[in-house]
């Protein structure tokens, strides 16, 4: 008989749970069911939007990555272009260094004998001088001063 007693009080205290906690059970199971699935179709939307950012991202790296690929194209072209203008500008320096050394060279020539000729005058000079103070002694003098007095008689008694 015991044994009818407690199967009969867990029978009536399972009715009065049944009865008072059936709402609010059945509305917390129903809020957790509703939470889940809530937690996982912002999972599943945080995952669409991951991936489409992911997607996104793919997008720009491959365009940065040929942007980077003809900037670097773009960089040796430039590079070849200033080499080649670097180049011109060394051999019009280059040209315009051997005229002035051409020109300079002439100049140097043009001094050397103009420095040579009047070098040559005053020697030619000196020696003259020296050549004349041997010869001309007082004999010569006088002969010279002789013959220079007979030119002038000559041009007299012709006028």
């Amino acid at each position: 008989m015991d044994f009818v007693w407690k199967t009969l009080n867990v029978a009536v205290l399972v009715a009065i749970i049944y009865k008072f906690a059936r709402k609010p059970v059945a509305s917390v199971l129903n809020s957790t069911a509703l939470s889940a699935k809530q937690v996982v179709d912002d999972a599943r939307s945080a995952e669409k939007k991951i991936t489409s950012e992911l997607s996104g991202m793919r997008i720009q790296i491959s365009v940065l990555e040929k942007d980077a690929v003809e900037m670097v194209a773009s960089a040796k072209k430039d590079a070849e272009n200033e080499k080649a203008r670097i180049i011109e500008e060394g051999r019009q320096e280059l040209v315009r260094m051997k005229e002035q050394a051409r020109f300079t060279l002439e100049q140097e020539r043009r001094k050397a004998e103009d420095v040579l000729r009047n070098w040559i005058a005053e020697e030619s000079v000196r020696l003259a001088e020296g050549k004349l103070k041997k010869e001309m002694n007082q004999k010569h003098q006088a002969k010279l001063v002789k013959d220079y007095m007979n030119q002038l008689n000559q041009f007299e008694g012709a006028a």
